[in-house]
Protein backbone atom coordinates (compact mmCIF):
# COMPACT_ATOMS: atom_id res chain seq x y z
CA UNK A 1 0.00 0.00 0.00
CA UNK A 2 2.62 2.09 0.87
CA UNK A 3 4.23 2.21 -2.68
CA UNK A 4 1.24 2.28 -4.41
CA UNK A 5 0.83 5.21 -2.42
CA UNK A 6 3.92 6.79 -3.77
CA UNK A 7 5.16 7.14 0.24
CA UNK A 8 9.14 5.69 0.50
CA UNK A 9 9.40 6.32 4.11
CA UNK A 10 6.40 6.01 6.85
CA UNK A 11 6.39 4.84 10.16
CA UNK A 12 4.02 4.27 13.20
CA UNK A 13 5.48 4.68 16.61
CA UNK A 14 4.47 4.53 20.53
CA UNK A 15 2.72 7.78 22.53
CA UNK A 16 4.55 9.22 24.86
CA UNK A 17 7.82 8.05 26.43
CA UNK A 18 9.29 8.67 29.39
CA UNK A 19 12.27 10.48 29.73
CA UNK A 20 15.31 8.19 31.74
CA UNK A 21 18.28 9.79 33.27
CA UNK A 22 21.37 8.75 31.18
CA UNK A 23 24.72 7.16 32.89
CA UNK A 24 27.55 7.62 31.10
CA UNK A 25 29.02 4.05 30.85
CA UNK A 26 32.80 2.76 30.78
CA UNK A 27 33.69 0.08 28.40
CA UNK A 28 36.40 -1.63 28.11
CA UNK A 29 35.95 -3.58 24.55
CA UNK A 30 36.30 -6.90 26.07
CA UNK A 31 33.76 -10.16 26.01
CA UNK A 32 33.87 -11.66 29.63
CA UNK A 33 33.43 -14.84 30.82
CA UNK A 34 32.59 -16.16 34.72
CA UNK A 35 35.22 -18.67 35.24
CA UNK A 36 37.04 -19.97 38.20
CA UNK A 37 34.75 -17.59 40.66
CA UNK A 38 36.09 -14.22 38.65
CA UNK A 39 35.63 -12.40 35.48
CA UNK A 40 38.33 -14.16 32.17
CA UNK A 41 38.91 -11.95 29.37
CA UNK A 42 37.94 -14.17 26.29
CA UNK A 43 38.04 -11.54 23.35
CA UNK A 44 39.88 -8.62 23.56
CA UNK A 45 38.76 -5.94 20.40
CA UNK A 46 41.35 -4.17 18.56
CA UNK A 47 40.76 -1.12 16.87
CA UNK A 48 42.57 2.04 15.30
CA UNK A 49 43.79 4.22 18.64
CA UNK A 50 44.79 6.59 16.47
CA UNK A 51 40.85 6.55 14.93
CA UNK A 52 38.63 8.45 17.96
CA UNK A 53 35.79 6.53 16.63
CA UNK A 54 37.50 2.63 17.55
CA UNK A 55 39.50 3.54 20.44
CA UNK A 56 40.20 -0.41 22.12
CA UNK A 57 40.75 0.16 25.42
CA UNK A 58 42.66 -3.22 26.14
CA UNK A 59 44.71 -2.87 22.92
CA UNK A 60 45.74 0.78 23.34
CA UNK A 61 50.08 0.81 23.05
CA UNK A 62 51.66 -0.03 25.91
CA UNK A 63 48.79 -1.79 27.52
CA UNK A 64 49.50 -5.33 29.14
CA UNK A 65 46.53 -7.34 28.82
CA UNK A 66 45.91 -10.83 27.29
CA UNK A 67 43.27 -13.04 26.32
CA UNK A 68 42.67 -15.64 28.72
CA UNK A 69 43.70 -13.08 31.81
CA UNK A 70 41.43 -12.60 34.66
CA UNK A 71 39.98 -9.28 35.74
CA UNK A 72 40.79 -8.76 39.20
CA UNK A 73 40.42 -5.15 40.39
CA UNK A 74 38.97 -1.87 38.97
CA UNK A 75 40.31 1.14 40.84
CA UNK A 76 41.10 -1.28 44.20
CA UNK A 77 37.27 -2.44 43.33
CA UNK A 78 38.09 -6.57 44.13
CA UNK A 79 35.68 -7.88 40.99
CA UNK A 80 33.77 -10.69 42.11
CA UNK A 81 30.65 -11.59 40.41
CA UNK A 82 28.01 -10.92 40.34
CA UNK A 83 29.24 -7.31 40.78
CA UNK A 84 29.38 -6.82 36.74
CA UNK A 85 32.52 -4.72 35.21
CA UNK A 86 30.61 -2.34 34.14
CA UNK A 87 29.30 -1.54 37.29
CA UNK A 88 32.51 -0.79 38.67
CA UNK A 89 33.52 1.24 35.83
CA UNK A 90 30.25 3.21 35.57
CA UNK A 91 31.30 6.78 34.37
CA UNK A 92 34.02 6.37 33.63
CA UNK A 93 34.63 6.80 29.98
CA UNK A 94 37.39 8.82 29.08
CA UNK A 95 39.05 8.80 32.26
CA UNK A 96 42.34 6.70 33.33
CA UNK A 97 41.47 3.80 35.27
CA UNK A 98 43.50 1.55 37.12
CA UNK A 99 42.80 -2.23 36.75
CA UNK A 100 45.05 -5.78 38.03
CA UNK A 101 45.02 -8.48 35.59
CA UNK A 102 46.11 -12.06 36.09
CA UNK A 103 46.85 -15.03 34.21
CA UNK A 104 45.28 -16.88 37.33
CA UNK A 105 42.07 -16.10 39.26
CA UNK A 106 44.12 -14.71 42.21
CA UNK A 107 45.65 -11.44 43.13
CA UNK A 108 49.10 -13.09 44.08
CA UNK A 109 51.48 -11.79 41.08
CA UNK A 110 48.82 -9.97 39.45
CA UNK A 111 49.75 -7.18 37.16
CA UNK A 112 48.79 -3.81 37.07
CA UNK A 113 47.84 -0.95 33.83
CA UNK A 114 46.18 1.63 33.36
CA UNK A 115 43.60 2.05 30.84
CA UNK A 116 41.14 4.47 29.23
CA UNK A 117 37.95 2.93 29.31
CA UNK A 118 35.50 4.15 26.14
CA UNK A 119 31.71 5.31 26.23
CA UNK A 120 30.23 2.85 23.57
CA UNK A 121 31.41 -0.70 21.63
CA UNK A 122 29.72 -0.42 18.93
CA UNK A 123 32.06 0.58 16.12
CA UNK A 124 35.01 -1.92 17.79
CA UNK A 125 32.12 -5.03 17.71
CA UNK A 126 31.07 -3.44 14.00
CA UNK A 127 34.81 -3.69 13.06
CA UNK A 128 35.37 -6.97 14.20
CA UNK A 129 32.23 -8.44 12.51
CA UNK A 130 33.37 -7.50 9.60
CA UNK A 131 36.94 -8.54 9.55
CA UNK A 132 36.03 -11.92 10.96
CA UNK A 133 33.78 -12.21 7.51
CA UNK A 134 36.54 -11.08 5.31
CA UNK A 135 38.54 -13.73 7.31
CA UNK A 136 35.79 -16.25 6.69
CA UNK A 137 35.00 -15.85 2.92
CA UNK A 138 39.41 -15.41 2.28
CA UNK A 139 39.73 -19.24 4.32
CA UNK A 140 36.56 -20.31 2.53
CA UNK A 141 37.54 -19.45 -0.91
CA UNK A 142 41.48 -19.90 -0.34
CA UNK A 143 42.08 -16.39 -0.91
CA UNK A 144 40.08 -16.08 -4.25
CA UNK A 145 37.02 -13.97 -3.22
CA UNK A 146 36.79 -10.27 -1.81
CA UNK A 147 34.24 -9.52 1.25
CA UNK A 148 32.70 -6.17 1.00
CA UNK A 149 30.18 -5.09 4.27
CA UNK A 150 28.13 -2.32 2.78
CA UNK A 151 26.47 -0.22 6.23
CA UNK A 152 24.51 1.72 4.40
CA UNK A 153 24.55 4.02 0.83
CA UNK A 154 25.83 7.25 2.85
CA UNK A 155 29.08 8.51 3.61
CA UNK A 156 30.12 5.28 6.00
CA UNK A 157 29.03 3.06 2.92
CA UNK A 158 31.13 4.55 0.36
CA UNK A 159 34.38 4.58 2.82
CA UNK A 160 33.57 0.94 3.41
CA UNK A 161 33.53 0.33 0.43
CA UNK A 162 36.77 2.26 -1.59
CA UNK A 163 38.81 0.87 1.21
CA UNK A 164 37.90 -3.15 1.14
CA UNK A 165 36.74 -3.22 -2.82
CA UNK A 166 39.72 -1.01 -4.22
CA UNK A 167 41.90 -2.65 -1.56
CA UNK A 168 40.93 -6.41 -2.79
CA UNK A 169 41.85 -6.06 -6.84
CA UNK A 170 43.93 -9.23 -6.85
CA UNK A 171 40.37 -11.58 -6.21
CA UNK A 172 38.43 -13.85 -8.98
CA UNK A 173 35.27 -12.73 -7.83
CA UNK A 174 33.53 -10.69 -4.69
CA UNK A 175 30.90 -11.17 -2.03
CA UNK A 176 29.07 -7.76 -1.34
CA UNK A 177 26.95 -8.27 1.79
CA UNK A 178 24.23 -5.33 2.52
CA UNK A 179 23.10 -6.58 5.02
CA UNK A 180 21.48 -4.43 8.37
CA UNK A 181 22.20 -1.61 5.45
CA UNK A 182 20.97 1.75 7.07
CA UNK A 183 20.20 3.28 3.53
CA UNK A 184 21.20 6.86 2.39
CA UNK A 185 21.80 7.88 -1.28
CA UNK A 186 21.26 5.68 -4.27
CA UNK A 187 23.86 4.04 -4.64
CA UNK A 188 24.68 4.27 -8.29
CA UNK A 189 28.46 4.95 -8.35
CA UNK A 190 28.70 1.52 -5.63
CA UNK A 191 27.10 -0.20 -8.63
CA UNK A 192 28.65 1.23 -11.39
CA UNK A 193 31.59 0.42 -10.45
CA UNK A 194 30.87 -3.41 -9.04
CA UNK A 195 29.56 -3.61 -13.10
CA UNK A 196 32.56 -2.72 -14.60
CA UNK A 197 33.94 -5.20 -17.62
CA UNK A 198 37.47 -5.97 -18.33
CA UNK A 199 38.50 -4.25 -21.81
CA UNK A 200 42.00 -4.92 -22.05
CA UNK A 201 45.45 -5.00 -21.20
CA UNK A 202 48.34 -2.72 -21.62
CA UNK A 203 52.29 -3.55 -21.37
CA UNK A 204 55.15 -1.44 -21.02
CA UNK A 205 57.89 -2.68 -23.75
CA UNK A 206 61.00 -1.83 -20.84
CA UNK A 207 61.32 -2.51 -17.19
CA UNK A 208 59.54 -5.67 -16.05
CA UNK A 209 56.78 -5.43 -18.80
CA UNK A 210 53.91 -5.74 -15.99
CA UNK A 211 50.89 -5.63 -17.68
CA UNK A 212 48.34 -3.15 -16.35
CA UNK A 213 44.49 -4.10 -16.91
CA UNK A 214 41.56 -1.43 -18.79
CA UNK A 215 39.63 -0.21 -16.27
CA UNK A 216 42.62 0.35 -13.99
CA UNK A 217 40.60 -0.61 -10.97
CA UNK A 218 37.89 -3.17 -10.44
CA UNK A 219 37.18 -6.65 -9.50
CA UNK A 220 36.10 -8.65 -13.10
CA UNK A 221 34.38 -12.13 -11.71
CA UNK A 222 31.23 -13.54 -10.31
CA UNK A 223 29.46 -11.42 -7.56
CA UNK A 224 26.69 -12.30 -4.89
CA UNK A 225 24.77 -9.90 -2.69
CA UNK A 226 24.01 -10.97 0.73
CA UNK A 227 20.56 -8.78 1.77
CA UNK A 228 18.51 -9.22 4.78
CA UNK A 229 15.02 -7.67 6.12
CA UNK A 230 17.11 -5.00 7.94
CA UNK A 231 18.29 -2.96 4.85
CA UNK A 232 16.01 -0.84 3.62
CA UNK A 233 15.73 2.61 1.92
CA UNK A 234 18.92 2.87 -0.19
CA UNK A 235 19.54 -0.48 1.55
CA UNK A 236 16.45 -1.58 -0.64
CA UNK A 237 17.49 0.31 -4.26
CA UNK A 238 20.98 -1.18 -4.19
CA UNK A 239 19.55 -4.58 -4.61
CA UNK A 240 17.36 -4.15 -6.65
CA UNK A 241 20.02 -2.63 -8.90
CA UNK A 242 22.17 -5.32 -8.70
CA UNK A 243 19.70 -7.86 -9.78
CA UNK A 244 18.00 -5.69 -12.45
CA UNK A 245 22.18 -5.25 -14.00
CA UNK A 246 22.33 -9.16 -14.08
CA UNK A 247 25.76 -8.60 -11.99
CA UNK A 248 24.72 -11.23 -9.57
CA UNK A 249 21.83 -13.83 -7.69
CA UNK A 250 21.03 -11.88 -4.12
CA UNK A 251 21.30 -14.42 -1.23
CA UNK A 252 19.49 -13.77 2.08
CA UNK A 253 16.05 -12.35 3.73
CA UNK A 254 13.58 -9.89 1.39
CA UNK A 255 14.77 -6.12 2.39
CA UNK A 256 12.16 -4.31 4.18
CA UNK A 257 10.91 -2.29 1.18
CA UNK A 258 10.27 1.37 2.19
CA UNK A 259 13.18 2.51 -0.56
CA UNK A 260 11.57 4.02 -3.26
CA UNK A 261 8.76 6.79 -4.62
CA UNK A 262 7.71 3.66 -6.95
CA UNK A 263 5.32 1.01 -6.02
CA UNK A 264 6.95 -1.11 -8.61
CA UNK A 265 10.46 -0.68 -7.61
CA UNK A 266 9.24 -1.04 -4.00
CA UNK A 267 8.08 -4.34 -4.85
CA UNK A 268 10.83 -5.75 -7.20
CA UNK A 269 13.59 -4.39 -5.38
CA UNK A 270 12.57 -6.40 -2.18
CA UNK A 271 12.34 -9.69 -4.16
CA UNK A 272 15.00 -12.41 -2.95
Amino acid sequence: MGGELAVGHHFAFGGDVGQATATPPGLLGADFAVENGRYRIKRIYSGENWNPDLQAPLAAPGVDVREGDYLITVNGLDLIPPTVPESALEGLAGKQVVITVNARPSKDGARTVTVVPVGGEGALRSRAWVEDNRRLVDRLSGGSLAYVWLPNTSNAGYTYFNRYYFGQQDRQGAVLDERFNGGGYIADYIIDIVARKLRGYFNNPVGKREPWTEPLAGIWGPKVMLINEFAGSGGDMMPYMFRQQELGPLIGQRTWGGSSESGTILRLSTGV
